[in-house]
Parts: C-alpha cells; structure tokens; sequence
C-alpha cells in the first residue's frame, strides 16, 4: 500500500497545484473471480483486475474529474495539467476531517473453487426439477480496495469482499412459461452465500411459479380495476421502496441535475416535507446493514454513511446528498457519494433502502384485507420520469376472498400514482426482508450494488 500511498499522495500535490479550492485523489483497486452455468454446462468464467485513479479538482465553482489507469508520475504530470475552468456555482459542505484505515474480514473465506462448488450444487438440485425447462447461473467472488485523500486532510483506506450471484429460470407446462430473475449476495465472504438455502429458496420460487401456470386464473380488466384491497409482499414492498421514494428523494434529481438523463422528481423544492404516505411508513437508507449489498463505513467522498430517514410517518423528512447538494440546502452530507468505478464521477447513489416493519403477521393482513390480491413476486415493473406513477405486474399472486388467501391469479397488475400507493398503506407485517439488486443510474451509466426490501403490507385504496 505504501506504493499506492505514495502515488494518491503526489496526484493530490499535483492537483492542489492548479490553485482550486478543493482537490482530491482517489485510487481504488478491484479484482473478481466470476463462473457462468448454463443448462448444467460451465459456457464461461474468468478473473478481471482493475486499477486507477481519480482526481477531483473545485476551482472558481467548477468541478474537474479527471481519471486514468496509467499511474507513472510522468503520466499523471500530463493529465493533472493546468486547464481553464469556467465557473458554475458549485461548493461543497464542510466535513469532519477523516482519518480511518478500515478493512472488513469476512466470517468465512470464500475462495472461487467453494464459489463453483456452490453454484454446481444448487444447478444439480434445480436440473432434477423436470418442469425447470431453463436455469442459468452466474456468480462471482471479489475483493475492493481503495484510499482517498484530500486536500482538507482527510485519508480514507477502506478494504472489503463480496459475493454476488443471478439466477434466471424457465418453468412451463404444456404451451404456457414463466421466467423468474432472483439475485443473492452481499459484502463479506461465504456467510453471504449458503448455497443450500438458496437451493432451498430457489426451488420453493419454481415449485409455486408452476402452481401458477397449472392451477391459476385470469381475471378481466373490469376485476382488476375494482380491487381495492391488495396485501404486498417484501419484494413488492422493497421493489417500490427503491424506486418511488429512494429514487426521488435524491437531490441531484430534485434539484433537476438528472432531467436529461433519467428525470425528475415529483418531490421538488416546494414539497420538501410534505405528505407522501399514510402514518405507517417510515422509509429508511441504511449503509451500515452487515453484510447487506449496500453496505460501506464511508462513501467516495471520505464522508461517513450513516442512517438516513427518508421519509417519517408519511412525512418527507430527509434527501440523499453528497457534499455538493448538502452545501445547497445549508446541511451536512448524508455520507451518499458513491462510484462503480475510479473512472466515474461519485454520484448519489442509496444504499439499504427499505420500509420499517410493523407488527402483524401475513395471515393477519389477508384476514383484514377481506377481498383482493396477494402479490408475491413481480415479472417487471414500470415507472415514469417522475417517479409518480408506477406498474408492478404480478407473477406469483393469488386471490384473497373472505380474507382467506385462495387460487393463484396470472394476470394481475398493480398500477398505481406513488402518493396513492403509499397513501393506501394501511397495516404492516412482522417479516421484513432485504432483496440485493444493481441500481443504474448516470451518465455514462454506472452500476451500484443496493439492497431494497421491507415487511408485508396491507394497501386498501379508496
């Protein structure tokens, strides 16, 4: 490390050189192993290594980033150059000066070898279901090390390894299919991956999917209009978590920085803590989650993570921000930057993200919803550029009568504003659980490791 120590630290002269009024140098070293499992077959694996640096210099209201896998001083003399900045209106918020060196051990070792052995094993136990007509697995084991350094005196070395893995299959009967995408993994070793569970749950997934197809019902356009109680699972919960309030409660979107690329905001400046829900949901980000798939102790910007509430008793309480958009509102960052890669520019990116639980047992939501849906799982979902309104269509749902959970329904489709659809929450479940996903946002496109989940919860529409 010290020769990376030597090299972050002579980029960061180099960069202070150029007068600004910030500089920063980040290096960041990442290394994976990955296999790909098609059909029973290995079609792939391989081992990628990357190295770099970033370099951010603030002058005269502009920011400069600046990157390159080259690391010769002769080679960072010629990139970190003087260059003519032109002002815009960007500072940033005073931070607690940082001096950490954080390396997290994980509880198991997971060598690559364990890794295949792992993803054989659950491709065995799927290829014994005959109605799984399909299965594809890719996994890969990794290990990210970085340091930043900055010109307000603050060094951030930070060491961690994770594990992530997607699982695609097929189930069919006769002339009808269903597809099912599960993804499982987080940071940390082999705790984060017990390849008997995710056979386990992965098979319960298909089983219930084939019920679907063998035994369930169509319903019409004019039934699914007329259902006003529907009881949503964690995945339902985590996928709209994420998307309709994790999303629009970040501040580059609400302050209009990403109209061009993904959007804005229903939630603008004039409704900073307003009423987006019912009493009942509390929305919370969270890095510090272990083992999660967003987990980190600083961001890129050496800023600690921390809890961050969202949105409290249906009221907007809190923005995601990095140092940029904290300086707008007059706050402190909420620890937000995060990049992909050395070569991108840090953006505000959540982490865990995911709706308090509450208190009530899934069989007491069916009772009390009476009639309506239960959503299970989703085959996709839908939102618009403002994140207002948003479509979760059903894969594994079934009919609620008399509150009693019934036959498996094909068809049903949850479309919804996001205020109503949060507005409806009206009881939550005991059962909360976190689903790891890859956020994409940016431009050129960067994607982040996320966890998005929650507890069952009852939604009765007016």
């Amino acid at each position: 490390m010290k020769e990376i120590s030597e090299i972050a630290e002579y980029a960061l002269k180099l960069a202070e050189s150029a007068g600004g009024e910030y500089a920063e140098a980040y290096f960041e070293n990442s290394e994976a192993t990955f296999y790909s499992v098609e059909q029973g077959r290995l079609n792939g694996s391989g081992h990628v290594e990357s190295s770099g640096l970033r370099v951010r210099i603030l002058k005269k209201g502009s920011m400069l980033t600046l990157s390159t896998n080259n690391l010769s001083r002769r080679n960072l003399e010629r990139l970190i150059r003087f260059r003519p900045f032109r002002g815009t209106s960007i500072s940033l918020s005073d931070e607690n000066k940082a001096s950490v060196r954080s390396v997290l051990k994980p509880r198991k070792e997971a060598d690559p070898q364990k890794l295949l052995d792992g993803v054989l094993h659950i491709e065995r136990g799927l290829a014994e279901k005959k109605y799984i007509k399909y299965r594809s697995i890719y996994a890969g084991v990794g290990k990210a090390s970085s340091l930043m350094v900055n010109s307000e005196g603050s060094r951030v070395e930070l060491e961690s390894p994770s594990i992530t893995s997607f699982m695609n299959f097929i189930v069919s009967k006769g002339g009808e299919s269903r597809q099912r995408m599960m993804q499982f993994g987080g940071v940390g070793g082999f705790e984060v991956f017990d390849d008997s569970k995710i056979l386990e749950h992965v098979e319960e997934e298909a089983r219930n999917i084939y019920n679907v197809i063998d035994k369930g019902i169509s319903i019409s356009k004019i039934e699914s209009s007329s259902i006003k109680s529907v009881v949503i699972s964690p995945e339902i919960t985590g996928i709209a978590v994420h998307e309709s309030v994790g999303h629009a409660n970040e501040a580059d979107r609400v302050f209009g920085r990403e109209a061009a690329q993904a959007g804005l905001s229903y939630i603008g400046k004039k409704e900073l803590g307003s009423n987006v829900g019912s009493s009942e949901v509390t929305i919370v980000d969270d890095p510090g989650i272990e083992n999660a798939y967003g987990f980190f102790f600083y961001d890129d910007e050496g800023v600690r993570g921390r809890k961050k509430i969202i949105v409290k008793k249906g009221l907007q309480s809190e923005l995601l921000t990095n140092r940029e958009y904290a300086a707008r509102i007059g706050k402190k960052s909420t620890g937000s930057a995060r990049s992909d890669d050395y070569s991108n520019e840090p953006l505000i990116r959540m982490s865990n993200t995911y709706l308090e639980k509450g208190s009530s047992s899934l069989d007491e939501l069916v009772s009390e919803a009476r009639n309506g849906v239960y959503i299970k799982s989703y085959t996709e979902w839908n939102i618009d550029d403002t994140r207002s309104f948003s479509r979760y269509q059903g894969n594994e749902a079934y009919l609620i009568k008399n509150g009693r959970m019934m036959e498996p329904v094909k068809n049903y489709a949850l479309e919804k504003k996001t205020l109503d659809f949060w507005r409806a929450l009206k009881m939550k479940g005991n059962d909360l659980e976190m689903f790891p996903g890859i956020c994409g946002k940016g431009e050129p496109m960067q994607g982040m490791p996320v966890s998005m989940g929650g507890p069952s919860a009852l939604l009765v529409f007016g």
